[in-house]
């Protein structure tokens, strides 16, 4: 179906909705980005998947031992960024598929995320896939929805920050999407060579 068609239902699903007429185009607009994101073309979301890595905070040290419970909720400063191996972009929801064995280690440690600065957040909407009762949040969907005035070149990684794990407290139900608030960050000497090596996966292949 393509964004016209696509637009259209969401209009015709609006009007059982009572809202005032600013609200209904509001969440036109908002659709309309959406739709339009995902039509990137797949050249620059490869070059931003290259240049923009995902990051993955977990539990801090517990008596000499790093805990691997993922934290995207209640952020505290003990706790320890990661980065992730390789998934799929689009397919596959990196957080939520996220466990001890999807850390990049050395040495036996996670593999240490450099000085860093935040440069800019914005929100981000997610498919909720099969079920709406899970957050299934993609690579793909970050880099497509960057906005325009965010110079996505200047950045390095990103991490998804949920105001709730309770799924209907950030579940849109008209959009039928989950929200989050994406941070992005740049390293003070850009991407490790160890990270930028990584090759990216979509849809099964991997490009270098």
């Amino acid at each position: 179906m393509d964004i016209k068609k696509k637009l259209e239902k969401f209009k015709y699903a609006l009007r059982s909705h009572n809202m005032s007429e600013r609200e209904k185009e509001a969440y036109i607009e908002l659709e309309t980005h959406l739709l339009q994101s995902e039509t990137m073309p797949f050249k620059e979301l490869l070059a931003r998947a290259k240049k923009i890595k995902p990051l993955v905070r977990v539990d801090g040290d517990h008596n000499g031992v790093l805990g691997f419970r993922k934290k995207c909720h209640d952020f505290a400063d003990s706790d320890t960024l990661c980065f992730c191996k390789p998934c799929d972009i689009r397919n596959r929801s990196y957080l939520y598929d996220f466990n001890a064995s999807s850390v990049v280690m050395t040495k036996g440690k996670p593999f240490a995320v450099p000085k860093h600065q935040k440069v800019g957040e914005f929100t981000c909407y997610h498919d909720t896939g099969a079920f709406y009762g899970c957050l299934m949040p993609s690579v793909d969907e970050v880099l497509q929805q960057m906005p325009a005035e965010i110079d996505w070149h200047t950045v390095d990684a990103f991490e998804l920050s949920f105001p709730s794990l309770n799924f209907c407290d950030v579940y849109d139900a008209l959009l039928d999407r989950h929200m989050s608030t994406v941070i992005l960050y740049r390293f003070d000497n850009g991407l490790p060579k160890r990270i930028k090596a990584q090759p990216i996966v979509y849809n099964g292949q991997r490009y270098f």
